[in-house]
C-alpha cells in the first residue's frame, strides 16, 4: 500500500471518529483507488494530502462553484475533481492545514490567568502559527468551567470543556484578571478571516458534520471584527522573526509566546532553533514565559495523549494540564 493511501486511510478513522462521516467515506474510497486524484496531488504523499484535498474540494462547494461535491455520493465528488482539477491543484499546493479552533482557549485561559497571577503583570501575547489570529482573542470570550466563568457577559462566544474529576480549574484562578497589552502573531501564511476569502478558507477546513466548531468559527470571526485594534499577524517563519520579536520586548509586561499545535511538526533543527532562542531571551531581566502543547508518551501500545507546558522565566518547566489537542477536555494539574 503506498503512503498516499495510508494517509487516506489513516484519517478516514479520524473523520468517522470525530464526526465527519461524508469525509470518512470519501477517504476509504480513495484509499482504495487514488487514481481520480493523481492528476491533482501528483507524487505528494505527505501527512496532510488528504486534509488539503478535501478543504480545497470543500471551499469549491461552498463558494458555489461545485455546490454538490460533498453531497455524499462519490460521482458527485469525482464530477469536481474532473471539472475543476487545476484550480483543486493550485488550492492543494498553496494552502496548508488551517486549524485556528477557538476551543483550544479553554486550556490557554486558565494558563494564561496562572502566569499573570505569578507575575503580577499584564500580558503581550505571541502566537506562533497563529492562522487568523482567532486565539489571541482569548479574553474576549465567555467562558463556564466547573468551578465558575470568565469573561464578558456579552460576549458572542462562550466555551466549555469536559474537565476531569479532580482537574477543575480553581475559582480562585477564575476570580483573577486578565490583562492583555498586545497581540502578535507570526505564520507562514496568515489569514486576513474578515475577509470574504479568508473566511472561506477557514471555513473550508472545518469537516462537514462539525455544526458547532462552524459556531464558534462565526462567533469568533465576528468578535475579531469587532475589535477596535485587532491581533498583528505577521507573515514569516517563526523560528527566524521571533528573536527580533524576543529582543525588543519591554520590562514592564509579560511577553507570552504560545502555541498550540504546531511545534510538533517541526523539524529537529527548527525546534532546537526555537528553543534556543527562548532560553537565550529568558537569560535577562525582562519577563519572558512560554506555553505550548506537547505529546505525552503513555508507553508503548497506548494512545498518544497531550499535556500543556507552561514556563516563566527564571523557573522550570512545568505541566499545568493533560488536554486533548482540540480542548475538548481538561484535566488541570496546576
Amino acid at each position: 500500500m503506498s503512503a498516499l493511501a495510508d494517509a487516506f486511510r489513516g484519517q478516514a478513522e479520524h473523520f468517522e471518529a470525530l464526526g465527519s462521516p461524508v469525509y470518512a467515506r470519501l477517504a476509504e474510497r480513495l484509499a482504495d483507488d487514488p487514481a481520480p486524484i493523481s492528476p491533482i496531488v501528483g507524487d505528494d504523499e505527505r501527512w496532510d494530502v488528504p486534509l488539503r484535498l478535501f478543504a480545497a474540494v470543500h471551499y469549491l462547494a461552498l463558494s458555489g462553484a461545485a455546490p454538490d461535491a460533498l453531497s455524499g455520493r462519490f460521482e458527485d465528488f469525482a464530477a469536481a475533481l474532473a471539472g475543476h482539477g487545476e484550480e483543486l491543484r493550485r488550492r492543494v499546493e498553496t494552502h496548508g492545514v488551517q486549524t485556528n479552533e477557538v476551543q483550544r482557549c479553554t486550556m490557554l485561559l486558565p494558563t494564561f490567568l496562572a502566569a499573570a497571577a505569578e507575575t503580577g503583570l499584564p500580558l503581550e501575547l505571541i502566537e506562533l502559527g497563529p492562522s487568523a489570529g482567532l486565539n489571541l482573542l482569548v479574553d474576549r470570550y465567555r467562558y463556564r468551567y466547573a468551578n465558575g466563568s470568565y469573561g464578558p457577559a456579552d460576549a458572542l462566544l462562550e466555551l466549555t470543556t469536559d474537565e476531569q474529576s479532580g482537574g477543575t480549574v480553581p475559582a480562585s484562578l477564575l476570580g483573577r484578571e486578565l490583562v492583555v497589552h498586545r497581540r502578535r502573531g507570526i505564520d507562514l501564511a496568515p489569514v486576513d478571516a474578515t475577509t470574504p476569502d479568508g473566511y472561506l478558507l477557514l471555513r473550508s477546513f472545518v469537516w462537514p458534520g462539525l455544526d458547532e466548531r462552524v459556531a464558534r468559527l462565526d462567533a469568533a470571526v465576528e468578535t475579531l471584527r469587532r475589535m477596535p485594534e485587532r491581533p498583528e499577524l505577521i507573515q514569516g517563519d517563526y523560528t527566524e522573526v521571533l528573536p527580533r520579536l524576543l529582543a525588543e520586548r519591554t520590562a514592564d509586561a509579560l511577553t507570552l509566546v504560545f502555541e498550540t499545535f504546531s511545534t510538533v511538526y517541526l523539524p529537529d533543527a527548527a525546534a532546537r532553533q526555537l528553543a534556543e532562542a527562548l532560553e537565550t531571551a529568558g537569560g535577562d531581566d525582562r519577563p519572558l514565559a512560554w506555553v505550548s502543547v506537547r505529546r505525552w508518551e503513555l508507553g508503548a501500545g497506548t494512545d498518544t495523549a497531550f499535556e500543556l507546558e507552561l514556563r516563566v522565566w527564571p523557573g522550570a518547566s512545568r505541566v499545568v494540564a493533560h488536554v486533548d489537542p482540540h480542548g475538548n477536555t481538561l484535566d488541570w494539574r496546576l
